[in-house]
């Protein structure tokens, strides 16, 4: 469809100016968040043409850039770009293969591609979007194109607008599916100060909720990406399943695994193991060798928070069928390490044992067995006495 077509391209313009600042700045990310730093991001931001927020310093985090956030987990998530450290330079993010083949997609295909992983991964494991998405989508479903959504009831305004960031409705804005009436300069309302005025059904929005209210699926917890992109490909019209199959096929290219070898570095109070495994093993793996250094008995549930900001994960023992994540699903090779890395890893959720493990190189061989390579300090006692 035509709207949709025209969407992609003015979407096309944020991304690239978005990654050509990037790549024209060597802009380094937080190491404590993960984020852009404020500066950058308030740069960034005035670039930006579809949705600008209108804030006057740079006293504000990425998480308040809806749409830097949004462009940052994609970016990451799909293989465009990748988190490295490198020295002298810190925390940044640099081009990796999957750069050129993006590229090489339509406008129509890499719109759709971008809705799904918005819809179909950030939305889904990101709880602070639920109420917003439930929200604003119900409002979506009663309006019709180019007429305004009741969003200022009595109550609303200051309640979701005034005090709390919505990023859903810079989302939906990035991909016009609403437009956003901001407040004019001089127009100052202290209750109001994200400075949103007004929400426009688009021509977009409106066809688009057609096609999920026609599948019985919300913004709110849809299946996952594979059932978004299922749906939302109809905006393609009759090729659909062409593009179905081609972005999937992008998002599950495979890892190469036994390419490396991982050292961690694991400490819990004065203790420390060192651990080094090849990158085909998984979490779960790690996990068992952990178990194994401090003579832990494994016979509590775990998990491994990885990441920061829009892109951390949890990734949960085995046994926790319904999460969203297991440790036994993803090999260290999938995880994207980089020398200097560090995340948690906790084992027990009663006594909620704390581990703190970091990357300690990377080596450009593989081994078929992992082992434990280092012991400094005594071990904890698992079973404290009371």
């Amino acid at each position: 469809m035509k709207l949709f077509q025209d969407a992609g391209i003015r979407l096309d313009k944020e991304y690239s100016m978005f990654l050509e600042y990037l790549n024209s700045n060597e802009v380094r990310l937080s190491e404590r968040t993960g984020y852009i730093n404020k500066k950058d991001c308030l740069a960034i931001n005035r670039q930006f043409d579809i949705v600008s927020e209108r804030y006057d310093s740079s006293g504000r985090t990425q998480k308040d850039y809806a749409v830097i956030d949004f462009f940052c987990f994609f970016s990451v998530r799909a293989g465009i770009l990748r988190i490295v450290k490198a020295k002298g330079k810190g925390l940044r993010l640099e081009r990796i293969d999957g750069y050129d083949e993006f590229w090489n997609m339509s406008s129509i295909e890499r719109y759709i591609f971008m809705l799904a992983v918005w819809m179909g991964e950030m939305a889904v494991s990101h709880s602070y979007l639920c109420f917003g998405n439930n929200w604003i989508h119900g409002l979506m479903k009663k309006g019709k194109p180019d007429t305004a959504i009741a969003i200022f009831q009595t109550g609303i305004r200051h309640s979701f607008l005034g005090e709390y960031y919505m990023p859903e409705i810079r989302l939906l804005a990035l991909f016009q599916l609403i437009k956003i009436e901001w407040l004019e300069e001089g127009q100052e309302d202290k209750k109001n100060k994200f400075r949103v005025k007004e929400l426009y059904l688009t021509q977009a929005g409106f066809t688009l909720t057609k096609i999920l209210k026609k599948h019985k699926i919300t913004f709110l917890y849809p299946d996952d990406f594979e059932g978004v992109l299922n749906v939302i490909k109809e905006i393609a019209g009759m090729s659909g399943n062409d593009i179905k199959m081609k972005l999937m096929r992008f998002r599950d290219k495979p890892i190469e695994e036994g390419q490396c070898t991982i050292d961690f570095r694991i400490e819990v109070g004065s203790c420390v193991r060192k651990i080094r495994m090849g990158d085909q093993y998984t979490l779960d793996d790690l996990h068992y060798l952990i178990q194994k250094s401090v003579d832990f008995d494994m016979d509590h549930l775990y998990c491994f928070q990885i990441g920061m900001g829009a892109l951390k994960r949890e990734y949960f023992a085995p046994e926790c069928e319904e999460e969203l994540w297991l440790a036994d699903e993803v090999s260290l090779a999938e995880l994207m390490l980089y020398k200097g890395m560090h995340f948690t890893y906790l084992f027990d959720f009663g006594d909620e044992w704390r581990f703190r493990i970091y990357v300690e190189q990377i080596l450009p061989e593989y081994m078929e067995e992992c082992e434990i390579i280092e012991v400094k300090g005594k071990a904890p006692r698992q079973y404290r006495a009371y």
